[in-house]
């Protein structure tokens, strides 16, 4: 039933000519029209998503990574008008030698921030993966870095392996497979850094004022600002790294860090973006 609500067919497409127009309509994320207003503002708290992956959570996780991958393979597949930015592709790469290929922008990397700009609705999808993966890595540590994991193996998205860091700074010593599948990759490692510097922690503004006028919309924003004074919104990637060389894991993270460097070019061909990544 959510899946026929929600999810845009080509046969939507082809039946009606008002997908065609805004740059940020639903349809280029392969979303219903329909989703508008019933999602904003976007909170872990808006829509059933959060209650479903803290009862059914297998099933919850099932549909989160479902429906962004198939969001995100329109997204980079247009079938309406092209009028915003494309993603790029990067590759993730695991410790068994396998990879999984995901689809990546700031846009991308910033939606479970709500700091980008995109459809509420997934918005509201990726806070509330956070908000249950938050809740699941302190009630059960032994299992979050290989629930991690499988979101990354599945995911065609940054916007969820986004979710996953957030989650792996929060809790460095219990991601370590996680945290070393991220640092092998430098774009993750750039577009934390990116998200650190960008976020904004305003307790309140005339927006939600606003907002808080509707009751509904006062338990949205209050979650909103609680999620945004969490302590590792003020940490990235480079921070759980470093933490991680204090733990079984430092040999790993030495072996990481030697192939970066050793994949540079040489000193006297560098710019100025190798000489940055060689600092950090």
């Amino acid at each position: 039933t959510a899946r026929d609500y929600l999810l845009c067919s080509e046969a939507d497409i082809k039946a009606t000519r008002s997908y065609v127009g805004s740059p940020m309509h639903e349809a280029l994320f392969g979303l219903k029209e329909t989703l508008t207003r019933d999602y904003f503002p976007a909170s872990a708290y808006n829509g059933p998503f959060f209650s479903l992956l803290r009862h059914h959570p297998a099933k919850g996780k099932d549909f989160v990574i479902e429906v962004l991958n198939y969001s995100i393979e329109w997204y980079a597949h247009p079938r309406v008008s092209e009028s915003i930015e494309a993603p790029f592709e990067i590759e993730l790469i695991f410790a068994d030698g396998t990879s999984q290929r995901q689809w990546c922008n700031a846009r991308l990397w910033n939606w479970y921030r709500g700091t980008s700009v995109g459809p509420d609705f997934l918005q509201c999808l990726l806070m509330a993966l956070e908000r249950w993966l938050l809740e699941f890595a302190e009630r059960c540590p032994q299992d979050l870095d290989a629930t991690l994991i499988d979101i990354l193996r599945r995911s065609n998205s940054a916007a969820l392996t986004a979710v996953v860091a957030s989650v792996a700074v929060a809790f460095p010593y219990s991601s370590g497979e996680t945290l070393l599948v991220l640092l092998r990759s430098p774009n993750c490692i750039r577009l934390d850094r990116q998200r650190m510097a960008t976020e904004t922690h305003s307790s309140s503004s005339f927006l939600d004022s606003m907002l808080e006028l509707h009751a509904k919309n006062e338990i949205y924003t209050a979650e909103r600002k609680e999620a945004n004074a969490l302590p590792h919104r003020r940490r990235d990637l480079e921070d759980a790294i470093r933490n991680l060389q204090l733990s079984p894991f430092a040999a790993r993270v030495h072996e990481v860090l030697d192939q970066h460097r050793e994949s540079l070019p040489p000193i006297s061909e560098q710019d100025d973006e190798d000489r940055v990544w060689r600092l950090a």
